[in-house]
């Protein structure tokens, strides 16, 4: 979901806008995940998890949701932008 909703946004670069920050904490058999998106450098979602998969599916998740709510004023303003 998130994948194509990036895409719709920009197009074959995204992958060139996204950043992920994951890491685990704690004793190997009793780690925690920690996964961080990165939109263009702005946090766009976090999550944590004893499981690396689940931490990052969820951070994607909330990444999703908070740019469906921006709807079309994201789009606008990427469209807009110039290179400096």
């Amino acid at each position: 979901m998130l994948n194509n909703e990036l895409q719709s946004i920009y197009g074959p670069t995204a992958a060139n806008h996204v950043r992920w920050e994951v890491c685990s904490q704690g004793p190997p058999n009793n780690l925690t995940w920690h996964a961080t998106l990165y939109i263009d450098d702005m946090n766009y979602g976090y999550a944590s998890s004893r499981s690396r998969g689940w931490a990052q599916d969820q951070t994607a998740l909330y990444a999703y949701n908070y740019l469906r709510r921006e709807g079309p004023l994201r789009q606008s303003s990427i469209c807009m932008m110039t290179p400096v």
